[in-house]
């Protein structure tokens, strides 16, 4: 560089040798000055009483509102909904809950679990015959009364642990803990799970909340419950067959004794019956008796009135011709070897005058 010449920096530094100078652009420069001012004075008072004053509930929440002071002090029944609602600072606040539905997810199982949730263990149910079942609950609930929820339970979501696993996982091991193992697969646990079902829910309403839905997906047995399976089925049907060995000794008992009291009854019945049919023949025997005896007696009576008869007949005409014939037929009755008749058998007269000769 020359000597006695400025450097170039310092000659830029100095200010132009000339300047613009337009009213109209000083004219709109003082009118944006101005406006931008009159913003500033409507903006800013907005938006500290938006801050102070007004408050967003969002439409996926619902808001329970908290007064600092006054006659109105403390939690308001009436939930606040979603969208722009008053909020005074510092005399009052709205504090807001999840209105969706909320999931409680009860499962050993990592891949299972879904994230933004509250997750528990596997709920562990003791079934009535002693074996201890992993089951896989999900809850799904919902808030109904943000109040009740405030009042009981606090603004945070103590809730959760309060109402839905405290009363879920006793529940759960209570109606399903009275089926059998192998009963999870049956429909007695699709009954079981209703029943579930309706008391849960009642109890959820009791605390503010809906119970939308319970889910019970999956069942893992104990390693050893295949084998322990295995060895109760054999004990059962032992157990089975003895109480069949017992009832087929009681019915032979019995079938034994119903055959001695059969046979002592045939046998009481059999004597009965003889007894009946000796009287019965004794008092045919005395029937037949008498009737013989009144028969005979009926006979030699008419034996008698015929003698009478002929006697008296005898008395009357004819009586000799009817002796003659009598003692014709006696002596007849007496001849021995054949008879030879020259004359007319069939003339008696002259037979009976024979004779008489």
């Amino acid at each position: 560089m020359p000597p006695g010449e400025k450097p170039m920096s310092e000659s830029l530094k100095k200010p132009p040798r000339f300047t613009v100078q337009s009213p109209f652009l000083q004219q709109l420069r003082g009118r944006l000055g101005k406006l931008v001012w009159r913003l500033a004075l409507v903006l800013v008072p907005l938006f500290l009483l938006r801050s102070c004053v007004i408050t967003y509930v969002p439409p996926g929440e619902v808001g329970v509102r908290q007064i600092s002071y006054g006659p109105s002090k403390g939690l308001q029944k009436e939930p606040v909904t979603a969208g722009y609602r008053r909020e005074i600072a510092s005399y009052e606040a709205i504090h807001t809950f999840p209105r969706d539905i909320q999931a409680v997810e009860f499962t050993n199982h990592p891949a299972e679990r879904g994230a933004g949730h509250q997750q528990r263990p596997a709920i562990k149910v003791p079934t009535v015959d002693g074996y201890p079942v992993d089951v896989d609950v999900t809850v799904l609930y919902r808030i109904k009364d943000p109040y009740k929820i405030a009042s009981q339970f606090g603004l945070t979501t103590a809730y959760e642990e309060a109402v839905v696993i405290r009363f879920t996982d006793p529940l759960v091991k209570r109606y399903l803990g009275e089926l059998l193992a192998e009963q999870f697969y049956h429909e007695q646990r699709l009954v079981r799970v209703q029943a579930l079902k309706k008391d849960l829910a009642q109890r959820f309403t009791a605390n503010g909340l809906v119970l939308t839905d319970l889910l019970v997906r999956q069942y893992d047995y104990p390693e050893t419950f295949q084998a322990l399976t295995e060895q109760k089925k054999i004990q059962d049907q032992s157990v089975l067959a003895n109480r069949e060995f017992t009832k087929q000794s009681e019915v032979q008992t019995r079938l034994n004794q119903m055959k001695a009291e059969g046979q002592n009854l045939i046998n009481v019945r059999t004597s009965e019956f003889n007894a009946q049919i000796t009287e019965i023949r004794a008092k045919k025997e005395l029937y037949e008796r008498q009737k013989r005896a009144e028969a005979d007696l009926l006979v030699k009576s008419a034996e008698a009135e015929g003698t009478e008869l002929i006697n008296r007949a005898l008395e009357g005409s004819g009586s000799a011709k009817l002796l003659r014939l009598r003692r014709g037929l006696a002596l007849l009755n007496a001849i021995k070897g054949p008879i030879y008749i020259t004359e007319d058998p069939t003339d008696l007269g002259s037979i009976v005058s024979g004779k008489d000769r």
